[in-house]
């Protein structure tokens, strides 16, 4: 039991403060900023947030290639919004490179804000996320209920606002509880608890600092790089783990269409040459 608990915990932790490369904005337009916090919530693995106006569905196929060149896994996502640019569904498919589908995530629209339905085959697991919005539409709320044949773990996220609706702060609290053979508890509960601080520069989301129960901290940085034009090209996060790990990730936008919307891009990792990231994206409009 153990040892299968053990690394579960090591991915909790990881996933608490893994960071997906995203375009947070917090501007004038108060109605777009819930937008874009709701749409920085949802946090799908690997999507990259940017304004939505007028799309009405995509699909993202994400590649990732090893030095060889042969592709290690697989992607696809198709993404439905409304008017305003906010998701309102969301299929995402993780295949390896033999074509099997390894992770899904399955997010819809319901009567009291979303839920996304999550099954992961390697690990045999299953979760679902429900998401509770406020009177204005914002996410005030999510509930994570995770199961598998040995333990059961819960965690519910709380997001605050400033006056502007811009997202500025998110708590997080789980638990874990071992089942046995017959799904009855056995007694062993774990606890765990941490903060999320979001600061912005500029508009745009500048730093994320996370503070952990086990009095582990956390911070993520972000640059934007613009062209002539204005349009954003790159962005670069730096992740600080503690006082001794840190990473790199360099996301470029390579090509735009007629309507400054990117439908190319890759993601880096430095001092990873050897792994490249591709992700092409297919749009369709209102």
């Amino acid at each position: 039991m153990q040892k299968r608990i053990f690394p579960f915990l090591i991915l909790i932790c990881l996933s608490l403060f893994s960071i997906k490369v995203m375009a947070l904005t917090c501007g004038d337009d108060i109605s777009q900023n819930i937008v874009s916090a709701n749409n920085y919530i949802f946090q799908i693995v690997d999507y990259i947030d940017s304004p939505a106006k007028g799309i009405k569905q995509e699909v993202r196929t994400t590649t990732t290639t090893l030095a060889n060149n042969v592709p290690n896994s697989t992607v696809i996502q198709k993404l439905e919004y409304d008017r305003y640019g906010q998701i309102i569904k969301s299929k995402y498919d993780i295949y390896s490179e033999e074509n099997k589908k390894l992770y899904s995530e399955n997010l819809r629209k319901n009567n009291l804000g979303w839920e996304n339905f999550i099954e992961d085959v390697e690990d045999k697991t299953t979760s679902l996320i429900q998401f509770k919005t406020d009177t204005q539409g914002k996410i005030i709320e999510s509930q994570q209920a995770k199961r598998s044949v040995d333990f059961v773990f819960v965690e519910t996220d709380t997001y605050n606002y400033n006056d502007n609706n811009c997202l500025i702060n998110k708590n997080v609290q789980w638990q874990l509880k071992e089942i046995d053979t017959h799904g009855k508890f056995t007694g062993t509960n774990q606890k765990g608890s941490s903060t999320y601080n979001f600061e912005y520069q500029n508009n745009q989301l500048g730093r994320v600092l996370y503070n952990f129960s086990n009095n582990t901290k956390n911070e993520s940085t972000f640059l934007y790089h613009y062209d002539e034009n204005k349009q954003l090209t790159a962005i670069h996060s730096v992740n600080l783990f503690g006082n001794n790990d840190k990473t790199e990730y360099i996301t470029q936008f390579l090509t735009f269409n007629d309507k400054h919307d990117w439908l190319t891009a890759s993601k880096v990792r430095a001092n990873q040459e050897n792994k490249h990231i591709n992700i092409v994206r297919e749009l369709t409009y209102y």
